[in-house]
C-alpha cells in the first residue's frame, strides 16, 4: 500500500501545476464489501485497479467567490478507475474555470452491483456537508462521469436517495447507460456478473429510472464510438425529453471513445466550450 501511495503521489504531483494546491484526500466511510482481496495497484497509465477503500480527491480553485462543484467519476469498465485522463485533467481544466472538482476513487463492483453507487452517494453527502467550508455554491453541486464512470454518474442522477444525494446537474461523457443489447459487455459483466437477470439489466438500464425529478443533464458522445454505442446516449436523452427534464445532447460525428480531457483534439474543444455554455445557463 505504501508503494502504491508513493507512485500515486508522483503521478499526481507531475500533473498539477505549481499554481494549484494539492488535493484534499478524504476517505469515504465504506470499505471492502466487493469480494476483492488482492492489493490495490496502479497501472502504467496511472489507472487504479482493485479498489476496496473508496476516497475523493478534492480540488478547490483559488478564489474568494463561491464556486460550483463536480463529483467526477472516471471510467474504466468497472475494472479500474482512469484517474489521469478522466480525473486529474478534468480537475486541472475545471479549476481554471473556477469550478471545484472531487475525483471519486470508487470501489470496483466485482459483481456487487450496488457498491459503486454507495460510494457516489457517500461522496455527495460529504460535498453537501462541506459546501460552506469549501466555499461551494450549494445549488450547483453536480456530477460528471466518463464511460463506465458515466454509468455511475447516471446511476447517481437517476437513483439518488434524498435531496442531499441528488446532483444539481449531471454531465455524461460517452457514457454506458444501458445494460441491454447495446451495452458495453465488459462493463455489464463486471457490474452484474456473468449471468445477470432481466430484472438486473432493467434496473441498471438508466433510461428506465428517469422521472420528472431527474436533474438537468448534458450528454456528449461520438457517432463513430466503437466501444459504447451512441444509442446509449440517444435513448437516455429521449427518456429525459419524455419526462420534460432539461437536457442537451451533443453528438459529434467523429472522436471515438475515451478522449476525456487529456487529448487535445477538435472534439475536446467543442465539448468543453459547449459544456461551459450549458453550465452558465443552469
Amino acid at each position: 500500500m505504501k508503494r502504491i501511495l508513493f507512485v500515486l503521489a508522483i503521478v499526481w504531483a507531475g500533473m498539477i501545476s505549481a499554481q494549484q494546491a494539492e488535493p484534499k484526500v478524504i476517505q469515504l466511510p465504506r470499505k471492502g464489501g466487493n469480494g476483492i482481496t488482492t492489493p490495490e495497484r496502479v497501472g502504467t497509465h496511472g489507472q487504479i485497479y482493485e479498489i476496496t477503500e473508496p476516497r475523493i480527491d478534492v480540488y478547490l480553485p483559488k478564489t474568494d467567490k463561491k464556486v460550483p462543484m463536480m463529483l467526477c467519476c472516471p471510467g474504466g469498465a468497472y475494472q479500474y478507475v482512469s484517474i489521469p485522463n478522466e480525473g486529474i485533467y478534468v480537475a486541472q481544466w475545471a479549476m481554471q474555470q473556477n469550478i471545484a472538482v472531487a475525483v471519486l476513487k470508487y470501489r470496483m463492483p466485482n459483481g456487487h452491483e450496488n457498491v459503486p453507487l454507495e460510494d457516489a452517494l457517500d461522496a455527495m453527502r460529504i460535498l453537501r456537508d462541506s459546501a460552506e467550508v469549501w466555499n461551494l455554491l450549494p445549488d450547483k453541486i453536480g456530477v460528471i462521469g466518463f464511460s463506465a464512470g458515466g454509468h455511475l454518474a447516471g446511476s447517481l442522477t437517476t437513483m439518488y436517495t434524498d435531496s442531499k444525494t441528488r446532483p444539481d446537474f449531471s454531465v455524461l461523457v460517452y457514457p454506458v447507460l444501458s445494460m441491454m443489447g447495446d451495452t458495453h459487455k465488459k462493463t455489464c459483466q463486471l457490474l452484474l456478473g456473468d449471468n445477470p437477470t432481466e430484472m438486473q439489466r432493467a434496473k441498471w438500464t438508466l433510461k428506465n429510472n428517469v422521472t420528472s425529478d431527474t436533474p438537468p443533464c448534458f450528454i456528449v458522445a461520438c457517432q463513430d464510438d466503437k466501444t459504447v454505442q451512441v444509442s446509449n446516449s440517444i435513448d437516455f436523452y429521449s427518456a429525459l425529453t419524455a419526462n420534460k427534464v432539461p437536457a442537451e445532447l451533443l453528438i459529434m460525428p467523429t472522436g471515438g471513445h475515451g478522449f476525456g480531457f487529456q487529448r487535445e483534439i477538435p472534439q475536446t474543444a467543442v465539448f468543453r466550450q459547449s459544456l461551459l455554455h450549458w453550465l452558465s445557463e443552469l
